[in-house]
């Protein structure tokens, strides 16, 4: 699943503001506990930038082999609402119906051979739009 900046800092959040509430029951100084957060929050934005940087490359997450993780995709739009990275997101969402249709037949395991027969393109333009998607894939890094 893609990092998701926003739950990370709310429980980032919950935890510091939980931890300094007991600092400050024990008598802690109020600089050193400040001291102490901009030191974990500077940890934690460490590990974000880490954790954004991770790409699950097409390759590697079964999008483009027959394992499917969530089977209960049977369409476009289910496939996009299950797309957790937004940037993975963005560039599907920038993508024309015809490649997000390859995609989808793609995951449920079809051959480039067999999404020709059923799309009428050829095959030579079913690999053309992989290729340029998987282009874009890697430019996320």
């Amino acid at each position: 699943m893609a990092y998701n900046k926003a739950r990370e800092e709310k429980k980032w959040r919950h935890w510091k503001e939980n931890e300094e509430k007991q600092l400050r029951e024990l008598g802690m100084d109020e600089s050193a506990i400040q001291e102490l957060r901009s030191m974990d929050w500077e940890e934690f934005k460490s590990e974000r930038r880490y954790r954004e940087h991770q790409v699950v490359f097409p390759e590697e997450s079964g999008l483009w082999t027959s394992e499917l993780e969530e089977p209960d995709i049977t369409g476009i739009q289910p496939l996009l609402d299950a797309i957790g990275d937004e940037r993975l997101l963005h560039i599907l969402l920038d993508a024309d119906r015809k490649t997000l249709q390859i995609i989808l037949l793609k995951m449920m395991g079809f051959t480039v051979k067999e999404i020709s027969n059923k799309t009428g393109m050829p095959e030579q333009t079913i690999y053309t739009k992989i290729g340029r998607l998987r282009k874009n894939f890697l430019k996320l890094e």
